[in-house]
């Protein structure tokens, strides 16, 4: 019996070096990945437009972008499919040659491809929730691919058998995104339901000249998208929508917010905030400039934008289409926005 015992004893002992040496190869594994990620999401420091712009074009080529995985996960396939069509095309717009802009259309057929495929159009079986996560996207993406010049012949037949539930659900969109709509309803010459009917006249903030107090963050991303709609999402470089009292208003509360969400490390939204700064053609003030170049050495070292690692863990690699693509979107948007204009 006493053997019995010594002997359960050095097996527990055994098993217990044994689970200690496991946990400290996982930690060692787990420390390795983490030094890995860590090492891609340095930030690059010194940079210029061509690098930036080099790095970027090297991310969104080597993203691991998997529509069908997406939509099978039951995430926002159609928002993610968006920023990622989104990305290409503002990078198709930066470079100089056509071989340049062949490969970047080679590279977006396939996706193309995907939006001929039936499963593609599920708008009208998605419940509610996940119909307004998508809905302006799935309208984006036809307008993307508009510009990309593919033609969408059957994207827009399929559109017409969910107009019903398009229109409908805009009674309860907010006022930014009535705005989006109606030019996206314009741009495809929908007829417009009485919710969006008077959308061009919508500019939330703008018109009532809220002052830096009012702008929590969701109030911020607002005020940018008023105005994306104005000018087509940099399409346009002229617009109709803004009175000059309203170019006066933006060209004072744009460079208050940047300051303030700079504060925040907020990435993404002074992103979309200098963008609006270049669209209104605002941009020779020491506040842009002082910003521009804090972003643009803010880039990650993989060409991405933004600093997600603390969601990591729960994300996966997941993090990469769920964060940083629309972060590497809006920032790179607002470079390219810039170099093209100057």
């Amino acid at each position: 019996m006493k053997y019995l015992i010594i002997a359960l004893l050095f097996l527990s002992c055994k098993a217990d070096v044994k689970t200690v040496d496991n946990k400290s190869t996982s930690i060692k594994v787990a420390s390795k990945v983490k030094e890995v990620s860590k090492n891609n999401k340095n930030k690059v420091g010194n940079n210029t437009y061509e690098e930036a712009l080099k790095r970027t074009l090297k991310y969104a080529n080597e993203l691991n972008f998997d529509i069908d995985y997406i939509r099978n996960k039951g995430l926002a396939d159609k928002k993610y499919l968006a920023e990622y069509l989104g990305l290409f095309v503002k990078l198709k717009k930066a470079m100089k040659t056509k071989k340049e802009k062949a490969i970047i259309m080679k590279k977006l057929t396939p996706f193309y491809e995907k939006t001929l495929e039936p499963s593609f159009h599920n708008m009208n079986t998605v419940n509610d929730k996940l119909f307004k996560r998508n809905s302006m996207s799935y309208m984006r993406i036809l307008w993307l691919l508009d510009q990309l010049g593919f033609d969408n012949a059957y994207y827009k037949k399929e559109l017409a058998k969910v107009q019903i539930r398009m229109d409908n659900h805009l009674k309860v969109r907010g006022e930014w995104q009535k705005a989006v709509f109606g030019q996206y309803y314009d741009y495809f010459k929908i007829k417009k339901p009485i919710a969006i009917k008077y959308a061009h006249k919508l500019n939330g903030p703008i018109t009532y000249q809220k002052p830096i107090d009012y702008f929590d963050r969701l109030k911020a991303y607002n005020i940018t998208h008023f105005v994306f709609a104005a000018y087509d999402y940099g399409q346009k470089i002229k617009q109709t929508r803004f009175s000059k009292r309203d170019i006066n208003y933006l060209s004072e509360i744009l460079p208050q917010l940047i300051t303030k969400f700079e504060a925040k490390n907020n990435d993404d939204l002074v992103g979309e905030l200098l963008t609006c700064l270049v669209l209104i053609n605002k941009t020779k003030g020491l506040a842009f400039k002082n910003s521009y170049t804090r972003l643009i050495n803010r880039q990650n070292m993989d060409g991405s934008f933004g600093n997600y690692e603390r969601g990591r863990n729960k994300h996966g690699n997941d993090i990469e289409f769920k964060y940083y693509l629309h972060t590497t979107l809006v920032d790179i948007e607002m470079f390219i926005e810039h170099n093209y204009r100057k």
